[in-house]
């Protein structure tokens, strides 16, 4: 199982600068002897990258050796977002039931704490999601046309959210679990929309609401440590693959209108989720007894079994993208950053991070943007509490990526389209004789 990012909670991230790469080659990079001059990572947005995957020649080239500036300061498209979360979060406080004004507060609270300069830019991006998509739903929670059941239903998920978000930010929580309770409500507060929607039929949305209740307790009780606390990430993978499934790729409209209780495979996957957190919630029960919760994590792990089943037969079903190469790398490897402990990605990229990230460490990689079809420009918050970004070949990153997260754990652990975009990216380099792992030609049913 993938592990969560291992973060300490910093956050400064690089500037919207980022160096554009000096060769157009996916070649292996060549030393420079000059500074190039960084661009704005906006000015190329990633389209660059060919429709038809055309990217890195034959084989990987090794670690870029240019990177971009440092700063200490807190990336600024996310203090723009802090700011705007909270903003939001104070206009809904008057307007939502007494009952979760303290929900409300406390998550104000929480955007003031993750705003400083300290905060991994991964651990603060996951709690400004959440509170967006939280502030979100107060509004529907506060809209006179909510009906009564769906007002309360999404009343105590808000409620629950915030416990677990509270939780993960206990001093004494290790970075690792941390960031991993911080993911997983990132996970589960996207399913809310769905779970609000006149569209998505009844019993899937309280299979949902279930589900996702049952996991950020169990998050708030395990501080996201531990097997129960890994398992969330399994188990949030579950919403990944139903949120996908009822979402065009065009992100308009429902594919569940007029559905009763979702399609076969999707009614498999919710009841196999549904006894999953259930187990986990069984299993971190502060008040069982040892025996019981025992008991229920040996359940628990025959559920999770059994619904990862159903995840693989999700990831056969579903649709490939036909994003083009930059643009599937970039997806899959903002996937990974998520999902995967910062200690694996260390010790998985090593060979590729600039020597000035080496001598350094890096706490966080947070981030990848393509700006180009060979290159992603990948941010990283540093030890030294600095942020920085440099250049990374597509084929290189990739075919790392796959040395140490076996395509099972893209099923299982990633899911959706961004398990989908790393093996589209492998495809693409199989495609031209690169060998990436499992990635290619990988068999999703095994």
């Amino acid at each position: 199982m993938a592990e969560a990012p291992a973060q300490t909670t910093p956050p400064p991230s690089p500037t919207s600068s980022a160096p554009a790469p000096t060769e157009q080659t996916p070649t292996a990079t060549q030393p420079s002897t000059s500074t190039p001059t960084p661009t704005p990572t906006q000015s190329a947005p990633g389209d660059g990258a060919s429709t038809d995957g055309t990217s890195p020649t034959d084989q990987p080239s090794g670690p870029p050796v240019t990177e971009g500036e440092t700063t200490a300061e807190p990336p600024p498209e996310q203090t723009r977002a802090v700011a705007a979360v909270t903003a939001t979060l104070n206009a809904r406080r008057d307007d939502v039931p007494e009952e979760l004004k303290s929900s409300v507060d406390s998550l104000t609270g929480m955007l003031r704490a993750v705003a400083a300069p300290e905060t991994t830019p991964q651990d603060r991006g996951a709690v400004t999601e959440s509170a967006e998509a939280l502030a979100s739903t107060l509004g529907v929670i506060a809209d006179a046309g909510t009906p009564g059941g769906v007002r309360d239903q999404l009343t105590r998920l808000v409620k629950q959210v915030t416990a677990a978000l509270e939780a993960g930010q206990e001093p004494d929580v290790p970075a690792e679990d941390r960031s991993r309770l911080f993911m997983v409500s990132t996970r589960t507060t996207s399913a809310l929309d769905m779970i609000a929607d006149t569209d998505t039929p009844q019993k899937v949305r309280k299979q949902l609401a279930t589900i996702v209740e049952d996991l950020n307790y169990a998050m708030e009780h395990t501080n996201g440590g531990g097997e129960t606390g890994r398992t969330g990430v399994t188990l949030s993978a579950s919403i990944v693959y139903l949120v996908d499934s009822a979402r065009p790729q065009d992100g308009t409209g429902s594919n569940m209108a007029g559905q009763e209780s979702g399609s076969g495979n999707q009614r498999e996957l919710l009841n196999r989720s549904e006894q999953t957190g259930r187990e986990m919630r069984r299993a971190s029960e502060p008040d069982s007894s040892q025996e019981e919760q025992s008991e229920a994590r040996g359940e628990m792990r025959r559920q999770t079994s059994r619904m990862k089943d159903e995840q693989r037969k999700a990831a056969a079903d579903q649709e490939s993208t036909d994003a083009p190469l930059g643009d599937a790398a970039e997806g899959c490897a903002n996937a990974i950053f998520k999902i995967v402990s910062e200690r694996r990605l260390s010790n998985g990229l090593k060979d590729l991070t600039p020597q000035s990230w080496d001598s350094v460490g890096v706490k966080d990689f947070w981030k990848a943007s393509s700006d180009e079809k060979s290159m992603l420009d990948i941010r990283a918050f540093l030890r030294n509490d600095q942020n920085t970004h440099a250049p990374f070949v597509v084929a290189d990153l990739i075919v790392s990526f796959a040395d140490f997260v076996r395509v099972d754990e893209l099923n299982t652990d990633i899911g959706g389209r961004s398990a989908a975009h790393c093996k589209q990216s492998a495809q693409y380099l199989e495609d031209r004789g690169v060998i990436v792992g499992d990635w290619g030609d990988s068999d999703d049913s095994e």
